[in-house]
């Protein structure tokens, strides 16, 4: 199945991936990273399927094999580090990273810290309920309801009707009206917010509601997609030769199968190449 979203999406792909300060020396990512004999990934482990970090401190999901696989295709094995979701998206560089593999949606506001120069699969905003709550059945039926969120996100800018995907301002269908926007920490966390009674629903990703209830969450989705969102390969600005390398990486990854072969094993469906 293909989803369709604005060609404006291409637009700020390319803009991002074209972006380099004037005067900074292209190419010092991979000089960098040759020179220490591999790539820093930032990442962010809070819940699979898409990055955890097991009892024994190794990573596993999605978002740990792409990075992985992204790596070994530029030539060069990766180290992992976790700088925080809010330190990623502004750009800081306190824990150094080369590229981030965080399933970040590329937004105007996030172009402004980050370059975007490849998406690697699509996402679906869905609301989540708790199993035995029956006076939920659609998305709109939560307005003015509290509802958890992982902070400074999209889910976050929906429920505050703040939400642009793409340059050109493409609109968005708001079905929720006077969400009570409860922000925590990682998507796990606003999961058990609900859980646990202190929110009435919850915005996620549906992959990640599927997979809580799979490891049996008493939650349900409500019925109804409220967007899709395409995530993306993050750098920092200012290296272009570097952006290509990652762009052309990652459409190797997509052609030869290796993108939608990851998606089937962590989402059980194929997120990898359905891509505007």
């Amino acid at each position: 199945m293909r989803f369709s979203l604005p060609v404006a999406f291409a637009a700020l792909l390319l803009f991002s991936a074209a972006t380099a300060v004037a005067g900074t020396p292209q190419d010092t990512v991979m000089q960098a990273a040759t020179a220490r004999n591999a790539f820093k990934a930032a990442v962010v482990p809070d819940q699979l399927p898409l990055a955890t970090v097991d009892a024994d401190g190794k990573m596993h999901g999605f978002d740990i094999d792409v990075a992985e696989a992204l790596a070994k295709r530029l030539g060069l094995p990766v180290q992992f580090v976790t700088p925080g979701w809010s330190n990623i998206l502004a750009g800081e560089s306190a824990k150094p990273w080369d590229f981030a593999v965080a399933s970040i949606t590329p937004t105007p506001r996030r172009e402004k810290h980050l370059s975007f120069p490849a998406l690697y699969r699509m996402d679906a905003a869905v609301v989540v309920v708790r199993s035995g709550e029956t006076k939920f059945e659609r998305p709109q039926d939560v307005s003015g309801k509290t509802i958890a969120v992982k902070a400074k996100t999209t889910f976050e800018r929906y429920l505050r009707k703040d939400l642009n995907l793409d340059e050109g301002g493409a609109d968005i269908a708001y079905v929720i009206e006077n969400a009570k926007v409860t922000p925590v920490a990682s998507n796990g966390d606003a999961l058990k917010a609900l859980v646990n009674k202190k929110a009435d629903a919850a915005l996620t990703t549906l992959p990640s509601a599927e997979a809580a209830k799979k490891d049996g969450m008493p939650i349900r989705v409500l019925g109804g997609f409220l967007y899709f969102e395409p995530v993306a390969v993050a750098t920092h600005k200012g290296d272009a030769e570097f952006d290509q390398k990652v762009a052309d990486a990652v459409e190797s990854l997509r052609q030869d199968g290796t993108l939608s072969a990851l998606s089937t094993k962590w989402f059980g469906i194929d997120l990898g190449s359905v891509i505007p």
